[in-house]
């Protein structure tokens, strides 16, 4: 990921607009950390500004607010670089390249989807496209389905952003979430199919495995009546993991084929067949209606927090409850009575990553400011609220 490592950096008198890019504020943590929040064509993300041994600095985005299209990161940093005239010696950034940065309009944030998005049409959803070469085919030889790609690959989400616009493909929207997360918030039987093509098996972490009971349930209950949930992968051992994940529901309609030929094929798959390796094909067909599910909000803080109380009574720990967890793991303070936490929690296996900033007013909300209230998001949003109060009243 684009970054740059320097030895000076001019002090910035905050906000500041430079270039194409807001510099709002700048937060220091008692380890000499340093986050800038700024802003660009509407993306909000902060910049980590981290000391290192020899007396340098390393600026790099902070991974909880990192753009989708990586070109907005490193003209953010470009105009960073420039503004505090910092001499590089190391950098990754090339400014000829990103003379022309826009929003691409395929490109959708969690917040269209949960405020905007009135399907109109059926939806087919593919889980970590990489390359595009499947989706991109799918899309243009069914132009009366709506696609959603959901990847977190950020060259991949590049590549099929550009791809959309050479080719002139209007029916795709592409979304940077993880899967997991996001087929709880799809209503229920309103997909045909889902496909899941050449998953990373996690053989050493299965616990990171795309395919679980719980995303085979959810996966059964946004499809409609014959929709269908299709797997393809070159792992022996993921095909058995998935078969069996199926076969241990109470009622399943599964299909598997094996070296099936499809009318499109990605990279890995060409690579594979001239290695004569095996790809295995499992279908899981639903069966079932289900309930309609209310529509999934997103977290928030309706009660003022003291940043001063907080950081006198901050301190770094982590708390397991039933299903999820909550890691504190950094303050940074901008000034007495204004500053953030950063922290992780949720699900133990499909974990959010984000920033608790609270003003001098006593505001605070989640940054990024989009994130859904899943069942063990809301349990670690509760547990985070119960914290924020135990210190402040």
């Amino acid at each position: 990921m684009p970054n740059f490592q320097t030895a000076f950096l001019k002090p910035l008198a905050y906000p500041l607009v430079f270039g194409d890019t807001h510099f709002l504020c700048e937060a220091f943590s008692p380890r000499n950390e340093r986050l800038v929040m700024a802003s660009i064509q509407g993306a909000k993300l902060l910049l980590r500004v981290m000391p290192k041994s020899d007396g340098t600095w390393l600026i790099k985005g902070d991974k909880a607010t990192r753009p989708s299209q990586v070109p907005l990161l490193q003209k953010a940093l470009i105009d960073f670089r420039n503004a505090t005239q910092a001499v590089e010696i190391h950098s990754n950034i090339e400014p000829k390249t990103f003379l022309h940065v826009k929003r691409s309009p395929f490109l959708k944030e969690l917040d269209f989807f949960a405020h905007a998005f009135n399907p109109e049409r059926e939806i087919w959803l593919e889980v970590g496209f990489g390359s595009g070469r499947h989706l991109l085919h799918q899309a243009k030889k069914n132009p009366q389905i709506q696609f959603i790609g959901l990847e977190i690959h950020k060259p991949s989400i590049e590549q099929v952003l550009k791809q959309c616009e050479l080719q002139g493909i209007e029916n795709i929207m592409v979304m940077d979430y993880d899967a997991r997360l996001f087929m709880e918030f799809l209503p229920s039987n309103s997909v045909g199919r889902i496909f899941v093509h050449f998953p990373v098996p996690w053989d050493k972490k299965p616990h990171r495995r795309v395919f679980s009971h719980g995303f085979v349930e959810e996966a059964l209950r946004v499809l409609h009546v014959r929709g269908t949930l299709e797997l393809r992968t070159d792992s022996q051992a993921y095909f058995e993991f998935s078969f069996g994940v199926m076969m241990a529901l109470a009622r399943a309609d599964v299909h598997v084929n094996k070296n099936a030929l499809l009318e499109i094929s990605s990279k890995y798959e060409d690579r594979w067949r001239k290695m004569e390796k095996d790809i295995y094909d499992v279908t899981l067909c639903n069966e079932v209606v289900s309930k309609p599910i209310a529509p999934m909000k997103t977290l928030h803080f309706d009660r003022s927090i003291d940043f001063s109380k907080v950081l006198k009574g901050f301190r770094t720990e982590t708390f397991r409850g039933e299903g999820f967890f909550v890691h504190f793991e950094e303050i940074y303070k901008v000034d007495e009575n204004s500053g953030c936490i950063r922290l992780s929690f949720g699900a133990p296996e499909r974990n959010e990553k984000a920033y608790v900033w609270i003003d001098a007013e006593g505001n605070a909300r989640y940054l990024p400011e989009t994130i859904l209230a899943t069942k063990s998001n809301s349990a670690a949003d509760q547990y985070i609220k119960e914290w924020f109060h135990g210190i402040c009243y």
